[in-house]
């Protein structure tokens, strides 16, 4: 890695690369509703998708969740806790992070996700300290591919020197096909992980500049 200064990751599957399995226990507060996960997961995940936008705030989500599904605020509160405390960063990108850094690189992360999720796994873990910049589309109020999260990304760096970018993403379609645009470099984080909230994807015809199977693989690139 040579030519690259910069180091950009997508959060969810990527650095928050895997998780803690949490069904048995958001069953049990489903349990007193006549309810499992399947029965609200869509409702869930369309709202997490207007959060993750900014168009509606955490208050709002669990106000309408709650009259939709006839949940108690409280428990949809608990159920998001559960989700949140999943996310797991495993120790070797915890490595990966501290030696890139202490070798001087540019440490970024560019997540459709919200404020306080991200930040949150990042203090919980220790992790804040090790990164530049963090952007995520709840502030910009737009989500990837939208060519204004990268640029708010990458406004402290020259467009000059975005050939020096990689961006680290499991995210082929939707993360690095648009950021290729802009010069950057890709890492595709190849992953088989197909379900209710990701699919499995596969090459098109625009290829990224380098395929990887672990977050640890970049230390190896020259």
């Amino acid at each position: 890695m040579n030519k690259i200064k910069y180091i950009f990751f997508d959060w969810g599957y990527t650095l928050a690369g895997s998780f803690k399995n949490t069904d048995s226990e958001i069953q049990c507060i489903l349990d007193k509703y006549s309810l499992s996960w399947k029965d609200i997961f869509q409702y869930w995940k369309n709202y997490q998708l207007l959060l993750s936008l900014g168009k509606i705030n955490e208050e709002q989500v669990y106000h309408d969740l709650s009259h939709l599904l006839n949940i108690s605020k409280e428990d949809l509160q608990a159920i998001d806790r559960l989700l949140l405390e999943s996310h797991i960063i495993d120790d070797n990108t915890v490595v990966t992070i501290k030696t890139l850094k202490k070798q001087g690189y540019y440490l970024g992360i560019i997540s459709n996700n919200s404020q306080k999720n991200v930040d949150y796994i990042l203090e919980r873990d220790n992790l804040a300290q090790y990164f530049d910049k963090v952007v995520v589309s709840e502030i910009i109020k737009e989500r990837k591919p939208n060519l204004k999260v990268y640029l708010s990304a990458f406004e402290d760096i020259a467009p000059e020197d975005f050939s020096k970018i990689l961006f680290v993403s499991d995210e082929f379609v939707e993360d690095l096909v648009a950021v290729k645009i802009l010069g950057v470099k890709t890492a595709w984080l190849k992953s088989k992980i197909n379900n209710e909230w990701k699919q499995e994807e596969k090459e098109i015809l625009i290829k990224p500049d380098i395929t990887i199977t672990a977050i640890k693989e970049i230390m190896k690139l020259d």
